[in-house]
């Protein structure tokens, strides 16, 4: 065990912990879990003591691998939804997408998903529709909390 892990106590529930169980819920020592996603041991240790963040490409990975939901081990349903652009960057990531990606399937640089989750800017008419399927996830649906325009 690495040292900075002695004494580490796996309590409560943190996205450290839910990765944790959810291995053990396979029956799969941290070697398997490496041996499987091709992620490193010291990544494994550090994602479950909660010292490191899994970025989307990873938690991807992690949640096929375990059966388990993206936002279940991002513990994501504890990010607030207060603003737009905190729904916008809250479903970006219970889809696994990172700012890039999401970007792509949104057809907008990266600049403006940004401008759109810090709430510096709003999104236009015509990529609301295109948002709601990915907003979809949240609850209520998106369509219900806001007043999209139609056409």
């Amino acid at each position: 065990m690495p040292p900075w892990l002695l004494g580490f106590q796996y309590a409560g529930d943190t996205p450290g912990a839910r990765l944790r169980k959810a291995r053990l819920a396979k029956n799969m020592t941290i070697a398997d879990l490496v041996s499987v996603t091709g992620l490193g041991k010291p990544t494994i240790y550090k994602l479950e003591a909660d010292k490191a963040t899994a970025q989307p490409p990873c938690m991807r990975i992690l949640a096929g691998t375990l059966g388990v939901s993206i936002a279940y081990l991002g513990k994501y349903e504890n990010l607030p939804e207060n603003t737009l652009g905190q729904k916008i960057k809250k479903a970006r990531l219970y889809h696994g997408y990172t700012k890039a990606e999401f970007s792509r399937q949104m057809g907008v640089d990266v600049k403006t998903l940004r401008c759109w989750e810090s709430g510096e800017r709003r999104p236009l008419d015509r990529h609301y529709h295109q948002l709601e399927k990915y907003l979809s996830v949240l609850n209520p649906p998106i369509s219900q909390q806001i007043n999209l325009p139609h056409g």
